[in-house]
């Protein structure tokens, strides 16, 4: 069964599917409005305190997306693109075979999914809709399918966005396990942590400064349903407290 925000990501999606010569293939259309119910949330809260500079042109969103699965490392796997149109601003890419993080609850695929996020970011690159949805796994790999968002950035708060964004959606989108698989949900909410921080300690150690922050910690209990939200700030500071 579906949850609500499941049918709201899907209404919201700017993605057609077809097949060709029994190919299947994306074809993305930037100009599609219902892109701004996808942020209708998380913007109203990022223009309050400002944390993350989106690009709400759909020119730029392209551009942003191409050079990304273009240019990026290759810490997550990247769909091929077979063509960009500037002019009506659609891109054909690669349909990516697999099943989404939003159904998944397993402790070793976030373990591997928190370390693939912080790689990123040492790498100098943060998503901005790091939403589960937006992550394949196909077994071996871990793919990416959207990118419009992501920058090459060195500022910690960008990282911070992207963790935030990522957990509190792994909450949303299993809402309706919460009751039944409460415990399941947190340990994958912890495993995601772990993996991040076992990763890189450093980079760990400066996302905890900017939780620390009263505005970082509003968006943390505006976006992450109670308890979930105390969860998630307590184990940052268990897990990296072990290692200073």
């Amino acid at each position: 069964m579906n949850s609500i925000i499941e049918y709201l990501d899907d209404f919201s999606k700017q993605t057609q599917i077809y097949e060709l010569n029994s190919k299947k293939l994306v074809v993305k259309n930037y100009r599609k409005e219902t892109g701004i119910l996808k942020w209708l949330v998380i913007n109203a809260t990022n223009l309050t305190i400002n944390i993350y500079p989106f690009a709400f042109q759909p020119f730029k969103r392209l551009e942003r997306e191409c050079f990304f699965f273009k240019e990026a490392p290759e810490v997550f796997s990247k769909p091929k693109i077979y063509l960009v149109d500037f002019v009506k601003l659609k891109l054909v890419r690669e349909y990516v075979e697999g099943v989404s993080y939003s159904s998944i609850l397993d402790d070793a695929e976030f373990w591997r999914l928190g370390n693939r996020l912080c790689r990123l970011h040492l790498e100098g690159w943060a998503l901005g809709d790091s939403k589960i949805s937006n992550f394949v796994s196909t077994g071996g790999g871990i793919y990416i399918v959207d990118a419009e968002e992501a920058v090459q950035t060195r500022d910690v708060r960008h990282y911070a966005w992207d963790l935030i964004v990522l957990a509190s959606t792994m909450v949303f989108f299993n809402f309706d396990k919460i009751v039944q698989r409460r415990s399941e949900l947190e340990e994958a909410v912890k495993s995601f942590i772990k993996g991040y921080v076992e990763t890189d300690y450093g980079v760990s150690r400066q996302v905890v400064s900017a939780f620390e922050k009263p505005s970082f910690k509003a968006l943390i209990y505006l976006l992450m349903p109670h308890p979930f939200s105390k969860i998630y700030i307590a184990t940052w500071r268990e897990y990296v407290a072990k290692e200073f």
